[in-house]
């Protein structure tokens, strides 16, 4: 029951983020039609990259694998995209921190003489720490953002949701429209 209302709340935030940008969208269309669109197609491309960050990891990981698909996107939306393969914000180092000594259950001292003290690399799911071990071995630590396996499995329920929802309108607003949507989230 607690899990229905989780997802639900996942719903509802999923709609805060994306119905403005579609009314935006369909607005363009109405107005002048895909000239319209595509006179604005960078501007829209940029916004989208904003909601896919706002919307957090599980829709950035969705817009890096979109950056290279164009045989779905305009160019404009996968040079925007492009930037969350490398522009993605690492979280706190004392999260991480505290999730490497739960996980490892002790304090660093007890496996790593050193540690950065900033992630080398941050990703939509994880970010990398270089380490030294206490063999002298130097390592990558990998440590995944707080909650996430909880938050994709949300993501995921609603992107498939989204997905339904998305592919009725366009099978009977845009027939002539290719793409299965809800085949290519799968």
């Amino acid at each position: 029951k607690s899990q229905d209302g989780a997802l639900q709340k996942r719903w509802r935030e999923f709609l805060g983020v994306t119905v403005p940008f579609l009314t935006k969208l369909v607005t363009l269309l109405v107005r002048g039609g895909m000239d319209e669109v595509q006179k604005n197609e960078a501007m829209l491309a940029r916004e989208a990259r904003i909601n896919m960050e706002k919307l957090g990891p599980t829709y950035i990981k969705a817009g890096q694998m979109m950056s290279v698909r164009p045989d779905v996107l305009p160019q404009a939306a996968l040079d925007e995209l492009a930037v969350l393969q490398d522009s993605v914000k690492p979280f706190d180092t004392k999260v991480a921190i505290d999730l490497i000594e739960s996980e490892l259950g002790g304090e660093l001292g007890q496996f790593f003489t050193e540690i950065s003290e900033e992630p080398v690399a941050a990703a939509s799911l994880a970010q990398v720490y270089k380490a030294t071990l206490i063999t002298g071995e130097t390592v990558a630590v990998k440590v995944q953002r707080p909650d996430v396996l909880s938050l994709v499995s949300k993501d995921l329920y609603v992107l498939r949701r989204a997905a339904e929802v998305y592919q009725g309108l366009v099978d009977r607003f845009a027939p002539q429209q290719r793409t299965n949507y809800v085949a290519l989230l799968n």
